[in-house]
């Protein structure tokens, strides 16, 4: 670089001239650090990507992993309600009946906060996909519906926990 003294308002100063093999590298220099900009922010964009794809992923995996464990515990709680059911229609005393069916109601209630509810599809059409059937009667006049419920079925969100154990007319 070359430097030559010059006056400026009477003060003498340096004035700087690059040579011209100094602004080549210098505009070299300038496009390295471009190009490594460039790549870094590529980068950066990418993963930030990725990372969003990834939360995105994970909040979906813990939503269906909540539901199959609700499922599963709710699945598991039915046969007490069973149990329960069995208990009232036992029980000759009529108190006893009541706070039986008062705890069988207070499940129900637990599990309907958490979307379970009953499947019961007396009247409806016979779907070997949605009904368990156990017997078939004879009646006529209602041909292919479930003219009685054995066991009471359970369903979430649309997904059958338990199938409901039914008759069929024939």
């Amino acid at each position: 670089m070359n430097k030559n003294k010059i006056k400026h308002n009477e003060e003498e100063v340096l004035e700087f001239k690059p040579n011209p093999e100094e602004i080549e590298e210098a505009d070299v220099a300038i496009e390295q650090v471009d190009d490594k900009y460039e790549t870094l922010n590529s980068q950066y964009i990418r993963l930030q990507a990725d990372f969003e794809n990834f939360k995105k992923r994970n909040a979906a995996t813990a939503s269906y992993m909540y539901a199959n464990g609700v499922n599963d515990f709710a699945i598991e709680i039915l046969p007490v309600i069973d149990y329960l059911d069995m208990a009232v229609a036992a029980q000759k005393d009529e108190e006893q009946r009541k706070g039986i069916e008062l705890v069988k109601n207070a499940f129900i209630t637990a599990l309907g906060k958490f979307g379970v509810t009953e499947f019961v599809p007396l009247g409806e059409d016979f779907d070997p996909n949605k009904h368990e059937a156990v017997m078939k009667v004879e009646n006529s006049e209602n041909s292919g519906k479930i003219v009685e419920v054995v066991k009471t079925g359970y369903q979430r969100d649309g997904k059958i926990l338990r199938h409901p154990m039914v008759v069929v007319a024939e």
